[in-house]
């Protein structure tokens, strides 16, 4: 089974949080859509995948919404009549795109889930972060899609923003009401190369304390456990039927493509980063007579890289890990490697048992899996 990412790196205006790769120069978008569909040809006569193995596609960005509709048929053309048990086509997009005629083109092509960047319903919030919709577009969007006739709709939220006037709790009673079956929820990074970041650095921005953030984690759960939502991995949550297919790859360890600029695949063994630079990726792509001449970096991983990426993926979701499958596939467990930090998490209820030797973060303390993983990883 696997995956294909691929990225769309345009937006119309850059948002001052946002460290993805991305340029509001769409000038170049034509022969983007060119470069694209060579890279997805020279990967599959280099790879002559089974596409019956294909599970999902999916189109990140940047903005997928604002790129030329012949790009993405162009793209799915090459994969869709092929994949035959592929699930999930899912397709990024900013309200301000979402409009019935696209809507219904894109259902035509055969996408059959959006992923709809909201960020917040505070309008106070959406300027300061240089979104171009209104907390109004954004109610809209989901319910015009829902209109449409897709059946999965996953939304995006940020927490632990700074300076709040409308109250948390308003804001998931917002999102609740609306026909979503998918949300993805992510607290607020200062990045270096972002406006934030500078802001940050300058002193001219305050952040909330991490108190305050794990407050609202908090919050969160129980609004969306209280809604019906199941919390399946540390940043998502779903409806019975919602969980995203695509993002499984990346949790359990499955290979899945990358394609455009700055986009990463995996294989297994090995991970590749395509070039962040579109006029480099474009001209790259232009020259290159096979994969192999692919503007990409590729690291081999270790066993030890797979065991640390293992326990990290694992202990952000709800399945966890288990001790008997780590030690078999890598020849550890941490609880062995590390006892005196297992223990301590044991003993403070951070750790728990599922049964069958399946430990997982107690929810309480999900949000910090990242640093709880790091204390396991083996050098």
């Amino acid at each position: 089974m696997f995956g294909i990412y691929i990225h769309i790196p345009f937006c119309r205006t850059a948002c001052h949080y946002c460290d993805f790769h991305f340029s509001t120069n769409t000038q170049t978008m034509e022969a983007m859509e060119a470069a694209l569909v060579k890279e997805l040809d020279l990967r599959i006569a280099a790879e002559n995948p089974d596409f019956t193995q294909l599970q999902s596609i999916y189109f990140g960005g940047g903005t997928p919404s604002l790129f030329h509709l012949s790009g993405l048929e162009a793209l799915l053309k090459r994969m869709l009549p092929h994949a035959s048990n592929c699930r999930e086509v899912t397709l990024e997009a900013n309200p301000e795109d979402v409009t019935s005629e696209r809507l219904e083109t894109w259902l035509e092509m055969g996408i059959n889930r959006l992923s709809i960047g909201l960020q917040s319903f505070d309008q106070d919030q959406l300027d300061w972060m240089n979104r171009q919709h209104t907390a109004k577009d954004a109610a809209a969007a989901v319910r015009l899609a829902a209109e449409a006739g897709f059946n999965h709709i996953s939304a995006d939220l940020i927490y632990g923003l700074p300076n709040r006037i409308l109250p948390f709790e308003e804001e998931l009673r917002q999102f609740v009401a609306l026909p979503v079956d998918h949300l993805s929820a992510y607290i607020l990074t200062v990045e270096d190369r972002t406006v934030l970041g500078r802001r940050v650095q300058q002193g001219a921005q305050n952040v909330p304390e991490d108190e305050a953030v794990e407050a609202e984690y908090r919050r969160l759960c129980q609004a969306m456990a209280d809604a019906g939502f199941e919390h399946y991995e540390v940043s998502n949550w779903a409806m019975p039927g919602g969980h995203a297919v695509h993002n499984q790859h990346y949790w359990s360890g499955l290979p899945y493509w990358g394609i455009g600029p700055g986009a990463h695949g995996f294989d297994g063994a090995h991970r590749y980063a395509n070039v962040a630079n579109n006029p480099r990726y474009i001209k790259a792509v232009s020259l290159a007579s096979g994969a192999q001449d692919l503007p990409t970096d590729i690291e081999s991983l270790t066993p030890l890289d797979r065991y640390n990426e293992s326990l990290m993926t694992g202990l952000r979701t709800a399945r966890g890990i288990a001790l008997s499958d780590l030690k078999k596939q890598f020849g550890h467990r941490p609880d062995q490697a590390e006892p005196e930090a297992w223990n301590r998490f044991l003993d403070r209820g951070v750790l728990v048992e599922i049964g069958g030797g399946v430990f997982r973060i107690a929810e309480p303390h999900w949000v910090m899996a990242d640093a709880i993983a790091a204390e396991f990883f083996m050098a």
